[in-house]
């Protein structure tokens, strides 16, 4: 399932990065690594909270809240580790993220696509770095603000 909705990101990201000269070639497989990681850490700490129907909706509901706090998140994370500018960073968050998750939506009602409720599960319960991730965000190590615990946030432990 993960390879599937890979390929979909990679699809829907090729005109918002790698054909946009805000962002630097080298660093394109980061950035749209970057939009799997935000919306897998939101709907999989979601998940972990045991908030399964809010997660889902998030990937049935255009605009929720919480698809535009990961539009946030990804945003302020190309800024600061790709050194794309804030206004191009919003601009790819504002059209990248939701145009994953609608063709996450698209997918979803396909023969041959996945479960939502399956994809939700697997977030929940098989995503160990997103569970801890959140449970470090929890207990204030996200020293960045981002949403995540990552190595970001442990260099700035150190400053």
């Amino acid at each position: 399932m993960w390879e599937q909705i890979t390929q979909l990101i990679q699809q829907v990201s090729q005109q918002s990065v790698v054909d946009n000269p805000a962002v630097p070639n080298e660093h394109n497989e980061g950035v749209i690594g970057e939009a799997k990681n935000v919306i897998s850490q939101t709907l999989g700490n979601l998940a972990a909270d045991g908030r399964s129907d809010e997660a889902a909706e998030v990937l049935q509901t255009p605009g929720h809240p919480a698809a535009q706090q990961m539009e946030s998140n990804f945003a302020t994370n190309i800024m600061q580790k790709f050194g794309i500018n804030p206004a191009a960073a919003g601009g790819i968050a504002a059209t990248l993220i939701p145009s994953i998750l609608s063709m996450l939506r698209g997918q979803a009602g396909q023969a041959g696509g996945f479960n939502i409720q399956q994809l939700i599960q697997q977030l929940g319960n098989g995503n160990v770095a997103a569970t801890l991730s959140g449970i470090g965000v929890k207990m204030g190590l996200d020293k960045d603000g981002d949403g995540d615990v990552d190595l970001s946030d442990l260099t700035r432990m150190f400053r």
